[in-house]
């Protein structure tokens, strides 16, 4: 992988509307509000970038075929990359120090789904095509490897080639070893430090070097026990806005809502619509909200998440953000509409 230090040390002083402004004239169809930071370059014969995404600085993207970023989507500061195709979907963050590259075949890509976050550190090496469903936490100096040779095979010595699929919901806790022509099953947790040789079943817990799988089943929650614990994650982020000197309050909690003063916004959370939603400007549903309450909620222009579909309408209300964010420390993600 060759750093394009000329790119960077030219293109990348550019300010970012005038980075951006270079791109489009070159044919790149690049939404709104995109960020490009100092030292940041592209390079890919098609570029197709969302709204609202970030680029940060020294990071560096070049893709022989098609670069395609959904809405949203985050490279943080130094970041490499060098493949074939790269897909990256809404609300997904590569974190910094983060490289992806190796020997390159015409069958080299990287596909990675919605709301995925790759933690520092990580180093993934789409020779052969890695697939990342949405929803996966790949946690740092976790290592993705598509192919593995050294040893001359005219000798006899094995060569390893294959694709790596991992598929939704799956956790990558910190610095584990993904082997060739693996596949992780959906809604996996794998243990740290552990090594996958061979495919994982959805629902496992895998761990071990090399990993041995067991099935995995979460415990189910009912509403008004979902309502309680996010009545607790909640009071903790009433607890971390006043840390940050913020006024808040959590009030009492009662068997079908509770409500959460953040500064002045009024924050309800409710088992389902039933519940008014008051003065409150973010509405949160436990349980799944149908097109009627959606129309009213959006007519009354208040913020709302639904827990129960896991999808949720935000707008320019700084908590708005705040609260998604937070949420997501608890693993509690929403497909934004």
């Amino acid at each position: 992988m060759g750093i394009p230090i000329f790119k960077m040390a030219t293109i990348g002083l550019l300010p970012s509307p005038l980075k951006v402004a270079w791109y489009r004239a070159r044919g790149a169809k690049i939404g709104k509000r995109v960020k490009m930071a100092p030292f940041s370059v592209l390079s890919a014969k098609h570029i197709e970038i969302g709204d609202d995404c970030s680029i940060g600085v020294l990071c560096f993207v070049s893709v022989h075929g098609q670069l395609k970023l959904g809405n949203r989507v985050c490279l943080n500061s130094m970041v490499a990359i060098d493949t074939g195709e790269l897909e990256i979907g809404d609300d997904s963050v590569i974190m910094e120090q983060c490289v992806v590259g190796g020997m390159l075949t015409p069958r080299s890509r990287l596909k990675i789904g919605k709301r995925v976050k790759v933690f520092p550190y990580c180093f993934l090496n789409p020779t052969e095509p890695i697939v990342i469903g949405d929803d996966v936490g790949v946690g740092g100096a976790t290592y993705i490897f598509t192919h593995g040779t050294w040893k001359n095979v005219l000798d006899g010595y094995p060569a390893a080639f294959g694709e790596v699929t991992i598929e939704d919901r799956v956790w990558l806790p910190w610095r584990v070893f993904i082997m060739p022509g693996v596949t992780v099953g959906a809604d996996t947790i794998v243990g740290a430090n552990s090594t996958l040789m061979k495919d994982v079943p959805p629902r496992s817990l895998a761990r071990g070097t090399p990993a041995k799988s067991t099935e995995y089943h979460a415990e189910s929650l009912s509403s008004a026990q979902r309502l309680h614990k996010l009545y607790e994650i909640l009071t903790e982020y009433s607890e971390f806005a006043r840390y940050k000197g913020q006024s808040s309050r959590a009030g009492e909690l009662f068997p079908d809502r509770f409500e959460v003063d953040i500064g002045g916004v009024v924050v309800v959370v409710g088992i389902d619509r039933s519940v008014e939603a008051g003065n409150a400007k973010v509405f949160i549903s436990v349980e799944e909200l149908d097109a009627t309450a959606r129309a009213q909620l959006d007519a009354a222009a208040i913020v709302w998440f639904d827990v129960g579909a896991g999808e949720a309408r935000l707008s320019s209300l700084p908590l708005a953000l705040a609260v998604y964010e937070f949420l997501g420390r608890y693993g509690i993600r929403f497909q934004r509409t």
